[in-house]
């Protein structure tokens, strides 16, 4: 029997094993996750459970990247794949700053 991915904590089962394990369940926490496996002296597990589509966006955009993606988000519309958009948007909607 194959453990499911997304049951099997690959960090949990490092750390049984007397090695180092990190998990990071959100792109936010992969820098952080790798720093301390890679500072650890010896061998380390790393489970990443980023989404496939999150985006870990830079601390400041510039005026290029902005007008870059906004091109890229018009472009896949007008050419009629804009589903294509949908869920890294959706994946993504929990990064956004929203007003208090």
């Amino acid at each position: 029997m194959t453990p499911d991915r997304e049951t099997l904590a690959e960090a949990a089962v490092a750390r049984a094993a007397g090695i180092v394990g990190v998990r990071a369940d959100r792109a936010g926490e992969l820098d952080d996750a790798l720093r301390e496996a890679f500072f650890h002296d010896g061998r380390a597990v790393v489970d990443a459970r980023t989404a496939s589509q999150e985006l870990s966006p830079p601390p400041h955009l510039t005026y290029d990247e902005v007008k870059g993606f906004s091109l890229f988000a018009t472009r896949t519309v007008l050419s009629g794949e804009g589903n294509e958009l949908l869920e890294p948007a959706k994946t993504n909607l929990h990064e956004l700053p929203l007003p208090h």
